[in-house]
């Protein structure tokens, strides 16, 4: 890839991640105007915080990847373009669980009329889905020739990272589609900074 078409592939991507945040607003916004609440408004904004830095984290983490990998080729360009893609699916759940989330801190359950159960399978597909990517996205970077042995070990640690929050959600989805396992497949998402912490403090990066 020439860097004129890397630079408009990364202005591309900014904008579907910008686009993603904005229909988060959109999500969250929507039920505090259909139901004309104060309560149900302050109670989306922590929802709303959750899903921006889930959004912001994968974001990042393209940018990452792109100082490690420099202008990169056809593979390089077919991941972020599947990366957006499923980016642009997953913020469908991502919505519902804040929406979710939010009526959970109001005590309105009802005010979500679908299946938990089918959320959270949903959600952790997604969330693995875009997990495995950004993992290949990080081992694509070790094809950059030019990379500094320390450059190396980074890359390959971040794809690690990657992979541990990949089966976490493959986990979550797995015991989302049990009946009645479902209740515990969000609690392991918490689980995550226990594991990345301990994987980041054992990992020699340089």
């Amino acid at each position: 890839m020439t860097p004129e078409s890397t630079k408009r592939l990364d202005n591309f991507t900014d904008a579907a991640f910008a686009f993603a945040v904005t229909l988060m607003v959109v999500g969250a916004g929507g039920s505090a105007a259909e139901g004309a609440t104060l309560e149900s408004a302050v109670a989306s904004i922590p929802s709303f915080a959750i899903g921006f830095a889930i959004i912001t984290l994968f974001w990042f983490s393209h940018v990452q990847w792109r100082a490690l990998r420099g202008a990169g080729d056809a593979r390089s360009l077919l991941l972020t373009l599947l990366l957006i893609f499923i980016m642009l699916i997953y913020i469908v759940p991502l919505r519902s669980m804040a929406l979710s989330f939010a009526a959970f801190l109001i005590g309105d359950m009802g005010a979500y009329r679908g299946s938990l159960g089918q959320l959270f399978t949903i959600y952790g597909v997604g969330f693995t889905a875009m997990s495995a990517l950004t993992a290949l996205l990080f081992r694509d970077a070790l094809r950059n020739g030019a990379l500094l042995p320390d450059k190396r070990r980074e890359a390959t640690g971040q794809a690690w990272i990657w992979v541990i929050l990949a089966f976490t959600g493959l986990i979550s989805a797995i015991l989302s589609s049990i009946t009645g396992a479902h209740a515990f497949a969000p609690f392991l998402y918490a689980t995550l900074p226990v594991t990345i912490g301990v994987f980041a403090w054992r990992w020699r990066w340089e």
